[in-house]
């Protein structure tokens, strides 16, 4: 009886994994450590490794309906955090996680002569 049960579960086991897809996404998620709204998109601050922050610059249109862009508002204490998607190995998309309270410290607010220029862009490239 042992034995059956045991070739059953192993059965049911090696059957589930030969079922399951796998994503052709590679998602990748970073912290925000602070999150700048501007009229062309927003700049992102992220950890890096440890001790380190890098920025990127995520332009608006992408957060249009279609777009490569998605911005998730919501109260909860995991945000803020982004998660890049690729797809082969090339940029496909993000999602940003934010506090949907502007009053957040996590929040701010880019000058517009801060940003001239830096929001023409195709793709992500995080650093480590």
């Amino acid at each position: 009886m042992k034995r059956t049960v045991l070739a059953l579960g192993l059965f049911i086991i090696v059957a589930t994994s030969l079922v399951a897809e796998t994503s052709a996404y590679y998602p990748v998620r970073v912290d925000v450590v602070k999150l700048f709204a501007h009229a062309d998109g927003y700049r992102v601050i992220y950890r890096k490794g440890a001790i380190g922050m890098a920025e990127i610059f995520l332009p608006i249109k992408w957060f249009a309906p279609g777009g490569k862009g998605q911005i998730i508002r919501a109260n909860d204490p995991s945000y803020p955090y982004l998660t890049v998607y690729y797809k082969d190995g090339a940029f496909s998309h993000v999602r940003l996680y934010v506090s949907n309270n502007y009053q957040d410290d996590t929040w701010g607010v880019l000058p517009a002569n801060e940003g001239k220029g830096k929001f023409d862009v195709e793709d992500i490239k995080l650093e480590f």
